[in-house]
């Protein structure tokens, strides 16, 4: 049975009178060959031009450019952008966020992670989503949450999610009850993920 949880969740949001679209990240949409992207990167952070990464997974035959950043809202402190491209059209196909506090953070320096992802959630869910299209609150193991996850009407997904923090999971048959769980030892990560829907991927 699926394990639920309400840690990190907004308890208000705007509301928005359209659909949301998951067509890229910033100003990189899916489809741009990857000299555009670095392109972009290199115009948006010159200040970290230096830093970018190019490397091919030679399982995959994936490409990836990979940034880090001192910062990036709203996440707190540094945060690494990851980009995607298929193998052979070297198209952008999905982006990836995250924002990491190494070695063993206390509660209190976890917490920021999770007031950044809720503030995540909130915007997502301002959109309106089509029928089953959304998940939240799903638990995936010893302080790992899928926070949100959202499909649009095109296929493309946007996901929150959060590892390395301490959960209050609701219990089957004792609703308002939770169990309280405890981060486990270990650094923290928020990750914000956007993927483009399977007509970008095989065209």
């Amino acid at each position: 049975m699926l394990e639920l949880s309400l840690t990190g969740q907004p308890r208000s949001w705007q509301v928005r009178d359209h659909r949301y679209r998951c067509h890229g990240y910033g100003r990189a949409h899916w489809g741009m060959e990857l000299a555009a992207v670095a392109a972009l990167i290199a115009a948006e952070h010159p200040q970290a031009q230096h830093l970018l990464c190019h490397d091919i997974d030679l399982l995959s035959g994936e490409e990836r450019l990979e940034l880090a950043l001192p910062e990036l809202p709203p996440g707190p402190g540094p945060a690494r952008l990851r980009y995607i491209f298929a193998p052979e059209e070297r198209r952008l196909t999905e982006v990836h966020l995250y924002w990491i506090s190494g070695g063993d953070p206390s509660y209190e320096q976890r917490l920021p992670l999770v007031q950044a992802a809720t503030r995540l959630c909130g915007e997502l869910m301002s959109y309106r989503w089509s029928g089953l299209t959304t998940l939240r609150g799903a638990v995936r193991g010893p302080g790992a949450l899928l926070l949100f996850s959202g499909c649009d009407e095109e296929g493309g997904m946007v996901e929150i999610s959060l590892d390395g923090v301490a959960l209050d999971v609701e219990r089957p048959g004792k609703p308002g009850r939770p169990e309280h769980r405890p981060a486990p030892r270990g650094p923290a990560a928020l990750r914000l993920s956007y993927l483009a829907g399977p007509r970008v991927r095989t065209s």
